[in-house]
């Protein structure tokens, strides 16, 4: 929000108008800590983050409203590159309603383009989404689960792949197997696609014979509990915080346009032997700033405040440098 409005307001003192305002945000596994099929460690719980995968969303573009349901969220991903950090191979989903920041911001009757997104590691959606075409994401009870024989994973997942079990016995269920299923099942087209999931399904531990805890009644609780323990990070790896504005403007009187970017970019710090998340040193130092700026009275306004005022956001955004959280601002 802060370094949003900042950007706006700094074109709206100069008589501009904002034809776009893109925003982009992802809380990532740091390149060396993101060594799954996924590219993707959960910093909170993965029950909620996959929900929030799962929820429609509605951006505008070039003055069209878009809608993505639900369902199609993953499949939505498109590759994203940010042209001061070219090394990120990343990819955006849309993040929700973008239209409700046009009255926030005070933009919604001059810019065409109004988005918000989630950013992953390129290929994270295509994985997702074939997963969730096999039902991995289901929240309804399934009926291997309600047995109370004590179920393997690999019970369940020829259940979910629609393969008898009791015929399979003892034969291997690897990635080429699944690779086939998935395939002649058509939860996707791509053989690379279905390759990645089924790497994706042997990684989590999804053809192991291992009993499912009878507190799992759903596929969703059986891949949350094998995502939350195999996509954790380690007491040593660095989490990664990317914050990434764009904003197109335009002036009168045939004044040149600009597109101005704003990136934040915060890796996890190691601290007296204890790793600090980056998620935690960007969402905790600016609720402090703002608790610190009421207690010296810098902000006069009271009651529940976005950050949206230059009396918040021009105080607290130095203090943020002065932390060594830095918002590296360009112009093009």
């Amino acid at each position: 929000h802060m370094m949003a409005m900042k950007m706006i307001n700094h074109a709206h003192v100069r008589k501009g108008k904002i034809k776009s305002f893109t925003s982009y945000c992802g809380g990532l596994p740091s390149p060396a800590a993101a060594n799954n099929p996924l590219a993707y460690k959960f910093s909170w719980s993965p029950a909620g983050a996959i929900r929030a995968g799962r929820n429609p969303a509605i951006y505008l573009f070039n003055g069209k409203t878009v809608q993505v349901d639900g369902d199609s969220l993953y499949d939505s991903a498109e590759k994203f590159r940010i042209a001061d950090l070219p090394a990120f191979a990343l990819e955006c989903l849309p993040n929700r309603n973008s239209l409700v920041y046009g009255d926030i911001y005070g933009i919604g009757k001059e810019a065409s383009t109004i988005f918000r997104g989630t950013l992953r590691y390129e290929g994270f959606g295509e994985i997702m989404g074939t997963l969730g075409r096999i039902g991995f994401f289901s929240a309804e009870t399934h009926p291997v689960l309600k047995q109370g024989s004590g179920p393997t994973f690999r019970m369940f997942l020829c259940e979910i792949l629609k393969m008898d079990s009791q015929k399979m016995g003892e034969a291997p269920l690897g990635e080429k197997e699944i690779t086939e299923r998935i395939l002649s099942l058509g939860h996707c087209k791509e053989r690379e696609t279905a390759s990645k999931a089924a790497k994706t399904i042997i990684f989590l531990g999804l053809h192991e014979q291992t009993e499912i805890p009878a507190s799992c009644e759903s596929p969703f609780s059986v891949t949350c509990l094998l995502m939350e323990e195999k996509l954790a990070y380690s007491s040593t790896e660095e989490d990664m915080v990317l914050l990434h504005h764009e904003v197109e403007v335009e002036f009168p009187d045939g004044q040149p346009s600009e597109n101005n970017r704003a990136t934040l970019l915060e890796f996890g710090k190691m601290k007296n032997g204890k790793m600090i998340s980056a998620m935690a040193l960007t969402v905790g130092i600016p609720a402090g700033i703002a608790a610190m700026l009421l207690l010296v009275n810098k902000i006069k306004t009271r009651g529940v405040l976005r950050p949206i005022e230059p009396e918040v956001y021009v105080p607290a955004l130095d203090m943020l440098q002065a932390y060594g959280i830095k918002l590296v601002e360009k112009s093009g």
